[in-house]
């Protein structure tokens, strides 16, 4: 069964939960800390498996593809926010698997690993929430190295075997640290390094036996004790986003670029690098390599150069003209927050740039490029793609540590349908969808998939005078199964949709026909190969329809219907079964429900309903609340008896997977499909984030919904995933 419109009723059919500089950490669109409360996260996914920016509400198998659907834009295989990538070819390397999160600043620790920091769901004492990690060379994390923090960590520095650590966070460790704190490079201990702030600390360099801190102004600490050291002026007021100590001067970077004397934190009137626009623009990002000073950030052109990244002249700021890297398009994370260069690092013949553009070299990138130091231009080093922003790029050994915003590696960009491979799951390239209604179901034939706003109740459950329906008009989306794009020829509006489903190549749909009676009349249509309606015939019982289907070649309506005995009496029923050709009632099929039926599941010649009813009474009482199975010709199952709601009439989910039966209720469960007795979970603990199951040769496929997962700061993220595990 495929989801519909949600049920507004006090009973739940929830889905039970349904994302840096070197040396210096830049003030970066979303960069924050998450709240404090648990989340779930993309910790475990199962082997085989592909992540969604959104809810993933329908899985539906259709020869070698398997169709996914919910409210997403992008879909592919999950990275987390971290990564280790081969300087030569970009290939993966191995590295920790952050479940959730984002990383905002790393460095080298010189011997080919790297400290990285951010908010990736690190355990404290008194909250959730942080980042920081120790990677070494192997693509391991250290597991001596035991910092911790109680928020964001977004700057870094290295200065021997102390590790200086900035951020928004009250706690290092089990001490008390205001956004600033040391720890050993060794172990991550805490160290005595005192310099508390009550801003976030945006920057840090360490050298010239000082400890610089970049908050809304730059300031200069001891870097044993954190005193103060006297004498020193900050170069700037407005917000330091990057900062770099080299060549003898103290580069910061906010909305202009300034140099100044280390010591005492003058300017230099003779470095004048200006910046063509104003706003929040700013430099992100510095790097100093071989008598050059690139600088990466959002600003449009500087010193008349495009301004996403320039060479400069260390000593002058005069943006070098042979240096042409067109940098360009992409935006932050959030839709408000402008594109631009955020790290740079570089290695031999290479120039690493992460950022958020679309751009870089003349080529197209996915916010993170590899590029000649000298020209700019595009090397061949094949790194991947990456859904969101990088923030951090740096280089130990023959490897370099991507971090960011992201999550998805080569994501396929479709709206709210998604074609997989049946086999690995692999996002379809070639797929792309535009357009989508926002509920309903989706449903496939061997030409085409539909979607149409389907009605879950039916009816209009708070209407106590007519009309007791509420009247539209819908449409039902025809799509090419294997490029995504809308088949007009297949694409119909339907007055009063209430149900469909295909039966070979054919659409089949119901509409109402009436809306001022509780239980109307209705018709069904049926639509041929070739988009042209091949005949129409009513519903043979008047009622609501809740679910269409079919069953053995026949069509099968549920939801509540009207009827009478010969004598007069009323004898309604909630299921009624026809035929395909000229809707000839079944009248074999009389299963006796003593109440709606909201939910069918078809598998071969069994039937499987749940609804708000009592008793399905074949031929004897039968006691059933809400949930039974029958035989194609409405015949009983002793049995099957599902204890697990025996008290009650439920409305249930249904999807019926081989010899099993998922279940969507107060909670998901799987059922013995014989006899209703709950099993083990087959997916691995995953049953309570499943919307959608389907059964595929190797194994179960399954849609999900995350509520909460904590991407860049923020765990508001509503995300979704298709997974397959072997039952």
């Amino acid at each position: 069964m495929s989801p519909r419109r949600p049920l507004a009723v006090a009973l739940p059919l929830a889905l039970a939960l349904g994302l840096a500089a070197s040396g210096a950490a830049a003030l970066r669109p979303a960069e924050r800390s998450a709240p404090v409360e648990p989340y779930p996260d993309f910790g475990d996914l199962p082997a085989v498996a592909v992540v969604a920016n959104g809810r993933v509400d329908q899985v539906v198998s259709s020869g070698d593809r398997v169709f996914a659907r919910g409210g997403f834009t992008t879909i592919g295989r999950y990275t987390g926010p971290g990564r280790v990538l081969d300087t030569a070819t970009g290939a993966d390397r191995p590295a920790p698997v952050l479940p959730s999160g984002q990383v905002s600043v790393t460095v080298p620790d010189g011997q080919g690993g790297w400290y990285v920091g951010g908010d990736f769901g690190v355990d404290h004492p008194t909250s959730r929430g942080g980042g920081l990690q120790h990677v070494l060379a192997d693509g391991t994390a250290d597991p001596d190295f035991h910092a911790t923090t109680d928020g964001l960590v977004s700057a870094l520095a290295l200065q021997g075997d102390t590790l200086y650590v900035g951020g928004d966070f009250g706690h290092l460790g089990a001490a008390t640290r205001g956004n600033l704190g040391a720890v050993s490079a060794t172990d991550g201990s805490t160290q005595p390094f005192r310099a508390d702030q009550d801003t976030r600390v945006t920057e840090l360099e360490a050298g010239a036996g000082r400890v610089y801190v970049g908050t809304d102004h730059v300031e200069a600490f001891d870097p044993v004790t954190g005193a103060t050291v006297p004498g020193f002026v900050s170069p700037t007021d407005d917000g330091v986003s990057a900062l770099l100590l080299a060549g003898g001067r103290l580069y910061v970077g906010g909305a202009r670029l300034v140099a100044a004397d280390p010591v005492t934190g003058a300017t230099d009137p003779a470095f004048d690098v200006q910046a063509d626009d104003t706003g929040e623009y700013r430099f992100h990002t510095l790097l100093s390599t071989g008598g050059t000073l690139y600088a990466g950030g959002s600003h449009a052109t500087v010193d008349g150069r495009p301004g996403r990244l320039v060479a400069l002249d260390p000593a002058t700021g005069a943006a070098d003209p042979a240096f042409d890297p067109r940098v360009s398009g992409g935006t932050g994370t959030w839709p408000s927050a402008n594109g631009g260069v955020f790290d740079l690092a570089v290695h031999g013949g290479q120039l690493w740039v992460g950022g958020a553009f679309a751009r870089a070299g003349g080529e197209p990138a996915g916010n993170l490029a590899v590029l000649d130091p000298a020209t700019g231009a595009r090397l061949d080093v094949a790194v991947p793609s990456l859904d969101r922003q990088v923030n951090a790029v740096d280089v130990s050994g023959d490897a370099a540590y991507v971090g960011g915003h992201f999550y998805l590696e080569d994501p396929v960009t479709t709206h709210g349908i998604a074609a997989l491979d049946a086999t690995t799951l692999e996002p379809v390239p070639g797929f792309h969808v535009t357009r989508l209604p926002w509920w309903g179901d989706l449903v496939a034939a061997p030409n085409a998939l539909y979607a149409g706003q389907t009605h879950f109740y039916g009816y209009d459950r708070y209407a106590t005078a007519p009309p007791y329906f509420t009247a539209s008009t819908d449409r039902v989306l025809a799509y090419d199964p294997d490029t995504g794009a809308v088949d007009r020829g297949r694409t119909h509006r339907v007055r009063n949709l209430t149900g469909l489903t295909t039966v070979g190549n054919h659409l089949v749909v119901a509409q109402r026909l009436e809306d001022d009676v509780k239980f109307p009349r209705n018709r069904i249509v049926v639509y041929g190969p070739h988009g042209k309606v091949v005949r129409a015939f009513p519903v043979p019982l008047r009622g609501y329809l809740s679910y269409l289907t079919s069953v053995d070649g026949d069509l099968l309506a549920v939801g509540s219907f009207k009827r009478s005995t010969a004598e007069g009496y009323p004898r309604n029923t909630a299921m009624v079964r026809f035929s395909f050709r000229d809707g000839a009632r079944r009248a074999y099929f009389d299963p006796k429900i003593d109440g709606p039926v909201y939910d069918a599941a078809v598998q071969g010649r069994t039937i499987f309903a749940s609804g708000l009813f009592h008793r399905v009474f074949q031929g004897v009482d039968f006691d059933r609340p809400g949930l039974t199975r029958m035989s194609a010709r409405s015949g009983k199952s002793e049995q099957f008896r599902p204890a697990s709601f025996a008290a009650n009439r439920v409305l249930l989910r249904l999807s019926a997977v081989g010899d099993k039966l998922w279940v969507g209720w107060f909670r998901n469960e799987f059922l013995d499909a014989a006899t209703g007795e709950v099993v083990d979970d087959p997916t691995g603990g995953r049953a309570d984030d499943i919307s959608s199951v389907v059964r595929v040769r190797d194994g179960l496929d399954f849609g999900t919904v995350l509520y909460g997962v904590n991407i860049a700061g923020s765990s508001w993220n509503v995300m979704g995933y298709v997974g397959r595990v072997a039952d």
